[in-house]
């Protein structure tokens, strides 16, 4: 009846750490099998733990494979086998359920694992010293009676030892949760992605934890003759271990926190850089329009002149005067030129975007780089145009720089919508390499100020429910950008 007992709180325990691992893996990384709302691989790898841990405690091949054939526990160092086991069995299974980095597996685990031992062996001294004075005093006065009773003496120690590995259990399982919760909550901030080298960092206290509690294990006890304890043998450990263990707790929290602000300060600086982009365009723009003011002033200004001096003409035309005739033509094709010269082109239906595409063509003209535009503002989508003017400044800045470096360089700026989604695309020579990060491209200019134009671009298209795509197609490179609009806008408009 009491290994029935044992076998099922083991199982519940087990089960409960395995959905914490769960919960740990979720969202982390991408699954799979089954999509993006499968929970294929959070049932899976909850699983895999459950079972491995039940299997290795209380089957008889598993307990064969750490005890030897007799199952006696001779020595702490044994309790390691069932910890690398199930570690490389978590691994194994992480490897096949989930896809993405490496590296980032690895310290989600080891996080996993470290934090389920530094929790264990900070209660561990106190549990054991608790039973440890039970049965001293019990003893003293079972064995004090007149006629000691055997079955009442193990009727007693079965339920000590039934209430000491309950509350063992609840205490661990309710430390851990408290950790394991704490450590999710700053590893998942805003929008930011979790990358590689971020894990590396995270994985280092993770690791060390893990090692000292393995250290740990290989001499807490063993069997030669008689049991030798570590904690009986040096009882200043009592208070070292909780508190060692402590320590490797917080550092690891400690570290998930630092990751956590110091993501937030690059947000802020992004945001930042963002916001001054968007300032430069609105001055970019303010600029064009008092360009185009100054022009219309002037023409305005000359306009009568310009009256006077057609009439004039033809005047000498209807006098007879061939020469006048060529002249007063020529002069009008003049005020023509004059004219188109204050319209925006290409023209995109939108002034701001008009301004934007018309100042890159220009610049584009001057460095000598074909420009060829598509670009229509979207209808009825919703998109924010200061949105759209932060995709359209930066994708078209960095593709002007690209350029810089070309022989024959072109830019091709295109659009097309379909029903509520918007795709935008930006298209320019290019021949050099690249280095990638995130997925997107990394910024290879010195100093600070610098890679944050495909960033600015994410965080507009974020907004929206899209996605942001690069790619070199042959000696070219194509930023494509899809936005997703608002259908209940559409559908009022119409």
């Amino acid at each position: 009846m009491r290994d029935i007992v044992n076998f099922w709180m083991d199982g519940i325990n087990y089960l409960i750490f395995g959905i914490f691992l769960a919960y740990l893996l979720h969202g982390m990384l991408p699954e799979r099998f089954g999509g993006e709302r499968s929970r294929i691989a959070s049932v899976g790898i909850c699983l895999q733990f459950c079972l491995i841990r039940q299997f290795l405690a209380w089957s008889k091949w598993g307990r064969q494979m750490i005890y030897g054939k007799d199952m006696l526990i001779t020595s702490s160092r044994q309790s390691i086998v069932p910890l690398a086991v199930s570690l490389a069995v978590t691994l194994c299974a992480g490897l096949l359920l989930y896809r993405g980095s490496r590296m980032k597996l690895l310290s989600l685990v080891a996080v996993f694992y470290a934090l389920l031992e530094l929790v264990r062996f900070t209660f561990y001294p106190l549990a054991v010293g608790a039973i440890d004075g039970i049965f001293h005093f019990y003893n003293q006065w079972f064995w004090n009676r007149e006629t000691p009773d055997i079955k009442v003496y193990q009727q007693f120690v079965n339920h000590v030892e039934f209430w000491w590995n309950l509350s063992m259990i609840v205490l661990d399982l309710l430390f851990f949760i408290v950790c394991i919760r704490s450590y999710k909550k700053h590893l998942v901030f805003g929008n930011q992605t979790y990358q590689s080298k971020e894990a590396a960092l995270l994985f280092v206290p993770g690791l060390m934890g893990l090692v000292f509690k393995m250290m740990q294990r290989c001499r807490l006890f063993y069997y030669k003759k008689e049991m030798f304890s570590l904690i009986r043998t040096y009882p200043e450990l009592n208070f070292m271990i909780p508190g060692m263990s402590l320590l490797c707790i917080a550092s690891i929290l400690m570290s998930v926190r630092m990751l956590e602000k110091l993501a937030r300060e690059h947000e802020k600086r992004r945001q930042a850089e963002l916001y001054q982009s968007r300032v430069e365009g609105l001055e970019a723009h303010v600029q064009d329009m008092e360009g185009v003011y100054t022009k219309l002033r002037g023409m305005k200004h000359d306009m009568k002149n310009y009256v006077a001096d057609i009439y004039a003409l033809l005047a000498q035309v209807a006098a007879g005067d061939q020469t006048a005739k060529q002249e007063a033509l020529h002069y009008v094709d003049s005020i023509q030129a004059s004219l188109d010269g204050l319209d925006m082109r290409p023209q995109t239906f939108h002034p701001v975007t008009d301004v934007i595409v018309s100042r890159y063509a220009r610049l584009a003209e001057q460095k000598q780089t074909a420009f060829s535009s598509d670009f229509l503002f979207p209808k009825n989508l919703g998109v924010d145009v200061f949105d759209i003017s932060v995709i359209l400044n930066n994708g078209l800045d960095n593709a002007l720089e690209a350029c810089a470096r070309e022989q024959e360089p072109y830019i091709a700026l295109s659009a097309r919508q379909q029903g509520n989604m918007f795709l935008i695309t930006i298209e320019n020579r290019f021949t050099g390499r690249l280095k990638w990060a995130g997925g997107l491209p990394v910024s290879q200019k010195s100093g600070s100020g610098h890679g944050y134009g495909l960033a600015n671009i994410r965080s507009c298209v974020e907004k929206y429910y899209g996605r942001i795509e690069t790619k070199i197609k042959g000696e070219s490179f194509v930023l494509t950008v899809m936005l997703q609009g608002n259908m209940d806008l559409m559908t009022k408009n119409k």
